[in-house]
């Protein structure tokens, strides 16, 4: 796989966030006075790259429905700050993985669901790791007019990192990821430490399916920034 830059998605491709997600929407359950869904439905409730509360909140007449969603927003708000700035951590070897793709003169970039403002919440962790600066490009979901499935985020990404997007890939651990890299003519690498379970990644038609980005150096391949010849990064 030729490539000119590396773009990612950050939950669960970069982040080992997904637990902080189960645990907030369990602190939200338990606050509601609800049983917990189960992860399949909590999947399910993620396909479109946002939590649809309505799925998974029982049904009830609309006023009643749309009065629980509106507490379970704002209890997410309230939770989220602490959650995130207390727990998140680096996927394994993710650190050691983007130091590696930057050293071999690979470009790199960050395209995100999260909004630019709670990306204080979670960038500390790469901040502490000395991992932020590697990522040349951050694209958050309010930057652009449509966030993922989309293309227009990895779109947007490409162009301010200088690459055309058949000479990109995006990594990420959701659908919407692949969809989003397939609709902006990227290659696409599906990594297993998300939401999505790998029979769910497969049916999107990605270019590969990955335990984690801990193996993209084994299938990558980078032009030299200083030439036009192709070299392995293995």
């Amino acid at each position: 796989m030729n490539v000119d830059a590396v773009i990612f998605d950050l939950d669960g491709t970069i982040l080992d966030s997904i637990g902080i997600y189960y645990q907030i929407i369990e602190t939200v359950f338990q606050h509601l006075g609800m049983p917990m869904p189960s992860e399949n439905q909590l999947r399910e409730a993620t396909k479109s790259g946002e939590f649809e509360w309505d799925e998974v909140l029982p049904d009830r007449t609309r006023p009643e429905k749309d009065l629980l969603i509106k507490k379970a927003g704002v209890m997410v708000a309230e939770i989220y700050p602490a959650m995130f700035e207390k727990k998140v951590k680096l996927i394994p070897q993710a650190k050691e993985t983007l130091e590696h793709i930057s050293q071999k003169g690979i470009k790199m970039g960050l395209v995100t669901s999260t909004p630019r403002r709670n990306l204080v919440f979670k960038r500390h962790a790469l901040v502490n790791a000395g991992i932020e600066d590697l990522l040349e490009v951050v694209v958050a979901a309010d930057d652009v007019p449509r966030k993922k499935p989309a293309a227009d985020p990895l779109l947007e990404c490409g162009h301010r990192l200088g690459v055309r997007a058949e000479d990109s890939v995006y990594v990420g651990d959701s659908r919407t990821d692949v969809q989003a890299g397939i609709a902006a003519g990227m290659k696409t690498v599906a990594v297993l430490t998300g939401f999505d379970l790998k029979d769910a990644l497969i049916r999107e038609n990605p270019d590969a399916v990955i335990d984690s980005i801990a193996s993209l150096k084994g299938i990558l391949a980078c032009r030299s920034r200083t030439g036009a010849a192709w070299k392995s990064i293995l």
